[in-house]
């Protein structure tokens, strides 16, 4: 769903798993209620999403600099011309939609 950048390598899909289940373990009710309050759940969530943030960057980082296309949807993105913070945020978004579509958040990448 996102680049070979991401997916073929296993250390950063541990990671991410981990920063997923961050991501879902802030959803607090503390944090569902009161979304300005900065309580811990939320401060949790906001740090996963900028290191899932920062993998997803160093992906299309990577794949920009090497100039090597890809058969994959990082690299459509970039051939239709879409921007950096699109790219990203498409790249983020499809990787939450999927781990939260398939009802897992424990084992799903072991």
């Amino acid at each position: 769903m996102t680049g070979t950048e991401i997916a073929d390598d296993p250390t950063i899909v541990a990671r991410l798993k981990h920063l997923y289940e961050e991501v879902d373990g802030g959803n607090t009710p503390t944090a569902i209620l009161l979304p300005w309050w900065p309580s811990r759940g939320m401060i949790r969530k906001l740090l996963a999403t900028k290191r899932i943030y920062d993998i997803a960057t160093k992906a299309l980082d990577a794949r920009l600099k090497s100039g090597k296309p890809q058969d994959d949807t990082l690299q459509m993105l970039l051939d239709s011309g879409d921007d950096h913070a699109a790219v990203v945020g498409f790249t983020m978004g499809l990787i939450i939609a999927g781990a939260r579509s398939t009802g897992t958040t424990g084992e799903w990448l072991v």
